[in-house]
């Protein structure tokens, strides 16, 4: 089978610096194109990440946009459903309110946070839920350096909730 113009780009790109950085910036765009192919919405990639990571639709992004030196081929898999494949239905809603970060380690719940937060509109209110130990400390920490409000934390039976405020634009 002959290989993807993305493939060929991975391929021929993969040693260059800020590569890696490139891939996830395509699996932002990936995941923009696919909303506004099934959906008509035009969002940015950030936008469009988030809805992706946070609706549970079956894609592990926040790992593959971690470590995506580890996931080349379900990046490239992923992209290659978004040319045609209809979304998950998962997808109903547009910007979820919840991230369930429980069980994904320091500091990829930080990063995957962090990218949540870039994908949502300014003043928006989303709850995190975190393990307990460092999760919970370094994760709130990691997105008030951002600029970002923790307005409320919550201990659960066996996880931590946060709320957090999205802030305004730079």
């Amino acid at each position: 089978m002959p290989k993807s113009p993305l493939q060929n780009w991975i391929e021929i790109n993969k040693e260059k610096k800020g590569f890696w950085e490139s891939l996830v910036d395509v699996l932002g765009f990936a995941c923009a194109e696919w909303l506004r192919r099934c959906r008509g919405q035009v969002l940015s990639k950030e936008s469009a990440f988030y809805i992706f990571l946070s609706s549970r639709c079956g894609f592990d992004l926040g790992e593959w946009a971690t470590h995506p030196e580890d996931h080349v081929d379900e990046i490239v898999d992923f992209c290659e459903k978004s040319k045609n494949s209809p979304l998950p239905d998962s997808l109903a809603v547009d910007y979820p309110d919840y991230l369930d970060l429980r069980g994904v380690v320091c500091p990829g719940n930080a990063v995957q946070a962090r990218l949540a937060l870039a994908g949502l509109p300014e003043g928006f209110r989303i709850k995190i839920a975190l393990d307990e130990g460092s999760p919970i400390e370094n994760v709130p920490q990691a997105l008030v350096a951002d600029g970002h409000n923790v307005v409320f934390r919550e201990k659960k039976t066996n996880f931590w909730e946060i709320t957090v405020v999205k802030r305004g634009s730079m």
